[in-house]
């Protein structure tokens, strides 16, 4: 649930550019990606209203070869945050709570609970450890947990700076928020959202309890998709989760959310636009604000195993990029396909990404490769050859075939990862170079 909107995008030269969004190209980047294994899952691309592209890609369920479809259901993690942010708005704006209220008016033996207020926790400045880097919540996510036990987790923690100061995103900031809903409200906090946002919004496949879900469009949770090779993911218990990332909900439902957040249909317009202000220039309530194309953006991305979601708004052209994967570790991050979504959108003279083009390595060159290199402690990375090419094999895992780039460079787009095979000034191979996930990590050889 740590996850967060970045977007790593060359676009001051750009800030004046016209969206020119194009069906066909969009339907074919999000193709493309499909084929090269860089997504599974469904993404929606709407432009002032306006469905550009709806479509589901790879599995919902590998063994049994079942397609992700635009109903698919998943859990979308942080994303959570922006609805429990919604309900602590509603109820200030009702006067039953305010931004300044201190946590110790809701739990006053909370250590210095006098000096986080509730916009501390709604802008994640309050100081508070956050809970999800606690290894006894990392081996207990899958059982239930009641609120003693799960505050346990970070209250008698030291704050990690003055309430305030600084922005560092915490998930327990959004568990306590959530408790102090159900003291305000008399209820539970997952009847409060349904009953204050999804309800009345026809969020009909949206809701709490993935575990316990009965639905044939739900979407079962995978940590790695490698072809017909897979790796299953357990499903987090939602009382783990709880307010800062136990939602689920599909494409149907997170469109209608924009549309009520663009006509302002829970909140009028002076009370919406409060979430969308950045406190610390980074973080709203419940939303990470950025700029792109000099435009303003709104979003937040969202991560609990098996699950990688996606949500990115530009209020200004009613455009709203929404990816929901049941993959937590695709080959690209969500992040870089919308990043190229955006490219699509707003450059004119946007060319689509191409397959890589791989060419023959003579055997005696790739000889020259094998033998073990030492990614880090614990884990190696084994090369060899075989009658058909270069093979690579990391520590407790699969084989997997390197096609060559190159004579030095050599990719696998199932695992979506590189090398690059570096020589001392004596010409002889001493290391090479792992790209995979954004990351470049070198390994020398052993």
């Amino acid at each position: 649930m740590k996850k967060l909107l970045t977007l790593a995008l060359v676009a001051t030269s750009l800030a004046t550019a016209t969206a020119q969004p194009t069906k066909a190209k969009l339907d074919s980047l999000m193709d493309f990606y499909d084929r090269e294994y860089h997504f599974n899952g469904v993404a929606q691309i709407s432009w002032k209203g306006e469905i550009l592209v709806e479509k589901g890609y790879g599995y919902k369920d590998v063994p049994n070869q079942i397609r992700n479809d635009k109903n698919t259901i998943f859990m979308i993690g942080s994303n959570t945050k922006q609805f429990t942010s919604e309900v602590v708005l509603m109820l200030i704006k009702e006067n039953k709570m305010a931004l300044e209220d201190k946590l110790s008016k809701y739990f006053p033996e909370y250590p210095s609970g006098d000096k986080i207020t509730i916009k501390n926790l709604l802008t994640h400045t309050s100081g508070i450890f956050n809970y999800t880097e606690d290894t006894t919540r990392q081996t207990n996510m899958l059982r239930p947990m009641d609120r003693k036990s799960l505050m346990a987790l970070f209250e008698n923690k030291p704050l990690e700076f003055t309430p305030g100061d600084i922005f560092q995103y915490s998930n327990s900031n959004y568990i306590l928020l959530g408790f102090i809903i159900e003291q305000i409200t008399g209820k539970k906090y997952e009847q409060v959202v349904r009953d204050r946002i999804l309800t009345p919004l026809g969020m009909s496949h949206s809701g709490f309890d993935y575990v316990h879900l009965q639905d044939t469009n739900k979407a079962s949770g995978y940590y790695t998709i490698q072809g017909e090779q897979y790796n299953p993911a357990p499903v987090s218990d939602s009382t783990v989760t709880f307010a800062a990332g136990a939602l689920y909900s599909n494409l149907t439902d997170l469109f209608k959310w924009h549309n009520a957040l663009m006509n302002y249909t829970l909140l009028p317009k002076e009370w919406q636009e409060k979430a969308f202000v950045p406190f610390k220039g980074v973080y709203g309530y419940g939303w990470m604000i950025d700029t792109v194309y000099g435009k303003k953006t709104i979003g937040h991305t969202g991560g609990v195993p098996g699950f990688y979601t996606y949500e990115m708004r530009i209020p200004e052209d009613d455009v709203c990029i929404l990816l929901l994967q049941n993959c937590l570790q695709p080959a690209m991050d969500n992040n870089t396909i919308c990043v190229h979504i955006l490219k699509a959108m707003y450059k004119s003279d946007y060319k689509l990404p191409e397959p890589k083009k791989f060419v023959t390595v003579d055997n005696n060159l790739l000889q020259q490769y094998t033998g073990v290199y030492q990614v880090m402690p614990g884990f190696t990375l084994t090369i060899s050859v075989k009658e058909n090419g270069l093979y690579a094999q990391g520590t407790d895992q699969d084989e997997f075939e390197m096609k060559a780039e190159s004579e030095a460079k050599f990719y696998n787009k199932t695992v979506g990862a590189g090398i690059e095979f570096k020589k001392n000034e004596s010409g002889k191979v001493t290391k090479l170079i792992l790209s995979q996930g954004g990351q470049k990590i070198p390994a020398s050889r052993i």
